[in-house]
């Protein structure tokens, strides 16, 4: 009989863990809702704190900063669709006036994590843990159909040639990392953006010991399609040429926006 009882139980837990797996991905294939998240954050001394050209030589970038001005032209090309998008970044408002005034253009929510470097547990799957998960647990909160997280790379302090970026994505977000690509090889790689002939790559992030594993890996438990957007290196100098001509940037950024669209319309 005890046997029996332990075995009902199993069953039960077993049906009722399928019920809500099969609930969040419905969710997640149903919702409207699009995050994009700045990479890294803003800080009051040193400005931003992510990848940056090595020099002013062929353009001068830092990644955060590029997103707070950008990351508008992403979202408008997602709302054009439809869809509602919300951007956020794990720090605070930035100082700097004319950031600041993007920002609140944009409509970015700050998270404001206490210590913008430290590593926090995710509220949906405390399993996980990284740098940057506040903003992770806020865009996971919003019930979305997927979340952008927008970077640049950069292979070195110095300048060098790397044409091998990717969009890095959890197993949910193959498939959103696979047309983003093809939109992006056919609007703009080789297309404009100097690439030495080499194609968007695809990369499947699942180590949490990585950077942004964890990220990924919090949104993928949660079955929502999640990627880094790891495309343009800083330290390319055709890629810092490119990116830091206004209109090229736009042009960018739009680009990501498509591939969002054309993925969701595609579910």
């Amino acid at each position: 009989m005890q046997k029996f009882l332990y075995l009902l139980l199993a069953c039960f837990t077993l049906l009722v863990g399928g019920c809500y797996q099969m609930q969040m991905k419905r969710q997640a294939r149903e919702s409207n809702i699009v995050v994009l998240d700045i990479g890294h954050y803003y800080h009051p001394e040193r400005g931003g704190q992510g990848a940056r050209t090595p020099n002013g030589k062929y353009g001068v970038i830092e990644e955060t900063d590029f997103w707070y001005r950008y990351a508008i032209y992403v979202k408008q090309e997602i709302e054009a669709a439809g869809y509602q998008c919300i951007i956020c970044n794990r720090g605070d408002m930035p100082t700097d006036k004319e950031l600041a005034a993007v920002a609140k253009k944009a409509g970015v929510y700050h998270v404001k994590s206490p210590v913008p470097t430290g590593i926090y547990r995710s509220k949906q799957h405390p399993n996980r843990m990284a740098v940057g998960m506040l903003s992770t647990n806020y865009a996971l909160d919003q019930k979305p159909a997927a979340v952008i997280f927008l970077h640049h790379n950069s292979n070195s302090s110095k300048w060098t040639v790397c044409n091998k970026g990717a969009f890095y994505c959890n197993e949910a977000g193959v498939r959103m990392a696979t047309i983003m690509a093809e939109v992006m090889n056919d609007e703009l790689l080789n297309h404009g953006l100097p690439n030495n002939n080499q194609p968007c790559g695809i990369i499947i992030r699942n180590n949490g010991r990585l950077g942004g594993g964890d990220w990924l890996n919090a949104c993928n438990e949660s079955y929502v399609p999640a990627l880094i957007t790891e495309v343009a290196y800083l330290s390319n100098p055709e890629h810092a040429k490119f990116l830091s001509q206004h209109d090229n940037a736009v042009k960018y950024a739009r680009t990501i926006g498509k591939g969002v669209v054309k993925f969701l319309k595609q579910r």
